[in-house]
């Protein structure tokens, strides 16, 4: 699962920041809370190494520190040292004191999860949230949680929550969209377009998909960059165009796939549907042929139909379709008898 680190740019299937630990990217959130300067010397140059990352340096000069605030970041330091322990110590003497009571507790949390106590963890991040109402971090974390339970409802809660609270966060909005579309609310995963980072991983194949089940084929195409994009933004982008221009133009996609795409399974995509119980898929074969298949229910054996695409049509079961008007009469081809 991955931790919220808020105020640093960085995503569940829950729903990922590069390059730090997590101790460095949790530190840096909680620094950025604590820019108020201070009289102190040893606190600001201990605060200013901890913010450099330099922990080891810091935790000597904070010890020394009379400010009451030292302690929180002394937590800091030893936490980024790995030294968990100590750090979880100085952070219930922060959480005793009133000294950064929502942020010691959501490193406390933090420290319980890293050491495989889920529960605890838990349960310090709904404390956080008693202190903290809108604490994006706590809230990602309770999301992430609940994703990886498949408490789809909590999560979508939970990632809104920390959305909202933080809206740069990519994280949290990847989070949102997936525990919105695993519950099947598209229209409101596809709304989430603009504030998903299309970048990472297979967010655009899975928008996309998203698309194509809303019947937005020309918005989700338009959604796809120049240049040569990943295989399975290739494959999305043949249905995609089946569902907007027809079969014959998305064969001639197909047919410019690098065999090494399509040799495993046999076969290219080139639509689909459902409507009700009936699942059907159009298909071009590694042999040429194109094949619809029709499943009328779970029980249901598939029926397969040959089918002839040109530039004129779709003939199926020796009846012929203009292009345009053949996805629309699928399912009655699917109710003929026969297979082929």
């Amino acid at each position: 699962m991955k931790v919220l680190v808020i105020f640093v740019s960085c995503l569940l299937l829950i729903i990922a920041c590069g390059g730090k630990t997590t101790q460095q990217k949790q530190a840096d959130r909680n620094l950025a809370l604590l820019q108020e300067s201070s009289a102190d010397p040893d606190f600001a140059k201990g605060r200013s190494l901890v913010m450099e990352e330099k922990y080891a340096e810091a935790e000597p000069i904070l010890a020394k520190s009379a400010d009451p605030e030292a302690i929180f970041f002394r937590a800091l330091a030893l936490q980024g040292m790995g030294k968990a322990d100590d750090a979880a110590g100085l952070f219930a003497v922060c959480i005793q004191n009133g000294i950064q009571p929502a942020e010691s507790l959501y490193n406390l949390g933090l420290i319980a999860y890293e050491t495989g106590d889920k529960e605890s963890a838990a349960a310090r991040m709904n404390e956080v949230l008693g202190k903290a109402p809108e604490h994006a971090g706590a809230h990602y974390f309770l999301a992430s949680a609940a994703y990886e339970k498949n408490d789809m409802a909590t999560a979508e809660k939970h990632f809104r929550a920390s959305a909202k609270s933080m809206p740069r966060n990519g994280a949290a909005w990847e989070g949102l969209f997936y525990a919105l579309v695993t519950q099947d609310k598209f229209a409101e995963g596809w709304e989430l377009r603009e504030n998903l980072d299309l970048t990472a991983g297979d967010n655009l194949a899975n928008l996309l998909l998203v698309g194509e089940k809303l019947g937005k084929s020309a918005d989700a195409l338009a959604l796809i960059p120049a240049g040569v994009p990943n295989d399975a933004v290739k494959l999305q982008r043949i249905v995609l165009i089946a569902q907007l221009q027809g079969l014959a133009a998305a064969i001639t996609e197909a047919d410019k796939l690098p065999k090494t795409l399509t040799e495993k399974a046999g076969f290219a995509v080139l639509d689909r549907g459902v409507e009700g119980t009936l699942e059907w898929l159009v298909s071009k074969m590694s042999d040429g042929k194109v094949m619809l298949t029709c499943t009328a229910s779970k029980e249901a054996k598939p029926v397969l139909h040959e089918l002839t695409v040109n530039a004129s049509g779709v003939t199926a079961a020796k009846k012929s379709y203009p292009g345009d008007k053949f996805r629309a009469a699928v399912p009655a081809i699917c109710q003929g008898e026969g297979q082929t």
